[in-house]
């Protein structure tokens, strides 16, 4: 079903260019590929090139075969193995197209001066716009990735002891996704201690967890080329403290908040709205600092961002985030996720067993 999808929405892609007067769009993401081919490619494989009126897949020879099912709605250029993007540029310049358009997030720093010193214009994914709303099948494969994250959870907890590193929580927790059927692991944050309150720590290799303090994971996978995230919190021992209790019962009451609001027609920035005014009413808003949820689908953040005043409109088939958080530098944090369904007359939760 995935793959049949594949030519219409490339056709969409297509009519969108038109619409905003774009002379093409270029990507090296494979995710991104992925969603317009239908075939499962790897970062560095290919270069796409999507004019409105045809679409080429610039790559390498190995890859040629690989791209078969695709051909049908796209021409495959055979290039040598580092050509890729040259072999885009030149069609560029061969078919005289003006206003081809790139998303700066997608690509290094190095594609990116290239292409703007070709003249290329800066645009936000313009796939990432389309892929807002689900079709079914993408929204089984993200109940999939997130009840393998949940389950993997569930397994995981009671393993982890005192002494364990957080480097070693996070392949025990990667390694218990991937058994359940996870095809990748694009991020995994395991704090302990005054790291819960960094809200994007990198796991450490000797920071080990002691008896008594707080525990912070935010995780995820890959099935099928769609991705789950959800985030737990909790105090590892037997004398939480009041202040913790406190602070985590008012997150939640943010996170229940936030849920509650969720429904198709509701603008993103109200669901941030409905949680960041539970915690300051609270005397906490310092402290709660990022946005209160995303999108998900082809990256673990995707359109559109509920962030304060947003003014998106959430629609049937959305999936997105909602996930509030204090943070006390130096001290503890926490935080709780979850993934929804937006559906007409609220959400589904889809990171559970």
């Amino acid at each position: 079903m995935l793959k049949s999808l594949a030519s219409q929405r490339m056709r969409q892609l297509q009519r969108t260019l038109k619409q905003a007067d774009l002379g093409g769009y270029l990507t090296t993401n494979c995710l991104e590929q992925r969603y317009l081919s239908g075939v499962d490619l790897s970062d560095g494989e290919a270069v796409f090139l999507i004019t409105p009126a045809k679409a080429y897949c610039v790559t390498k020879k190995l890859i040629v075969s690989k791209m078969a099912p695709a051909a049908r709605f796209m021409q495959i250029v055979d290039v040598p193995l580092d050509g890729m993007l040259d072999g885009a540029l030149r069609l560029v310049q061969t078919k005289k197209l003006k206003r081809v358009a790139f998303d700066p997030a997608l690509v290094n720093l190095e594609t990116g001066e290239m292409l703007l010193k070709h003249k290329f214009v800066r645009t936000v994914s313009l796939v990432g716009e389309m892929h807002r709303q689900k079709y079914a099948d993408e929204i089984a494969h993200l109940k999939k990735a997130c009840q393998i994250a949940a389950c993997a959870f569930d397994e995981v907890k009671p393993q982890i002891k005192t002494g364990m590193t957080e480097e070693e929580v996070r392949v025990l927790i990667a390694l218990a996704m991937i058994k359940r059927g996870a095809d990748s692991i694009p991020f995994n944050i395991v704090c302990f201690g005054e790291n819960t309150a960094d809200a994007h720590h990198t796991p450490s290799k000797t920071r080990k967890l002691k008896k008594n303090e707080a525990v912070l994971m935010d995780f995820g996978c890959f099935y099928e080329g769609y991705t789950s995230d959800m985030t737990r919190s909790w105090w590892h021992g037997d004398k939480e403290p009041a202040a913790y209790t406190k602070i985590w019962n008012i997150v939640h009451s943010a996170y229940k908040a936030g849920v509650k609001t969720l429904h198709a027609g509701v603008l993103a920035g109200e669901v941030d709205k409905a949680s960041r005014t539970i915690i300051e009413q609270a005397g906490y808003g310092k402290e709660f600092f990022h946005t209160v949820g995303h999108g998900i689908g082809l990256h673990e953040h995707d359109l559109p961002i509920l962030r304060a005043g947003a003014s998106d409109i959430l629609e049937e088939n959305f999936v997105v985030t909602v996930e509030p958080g204090i943070y006390f530098a130096g001290r503890w944090g926490i935080r709780l996720e979850d993934s929804f369904l937006v559906t007409k007359a609220g959400s589904k939760k889809l990171t559970k067993r």
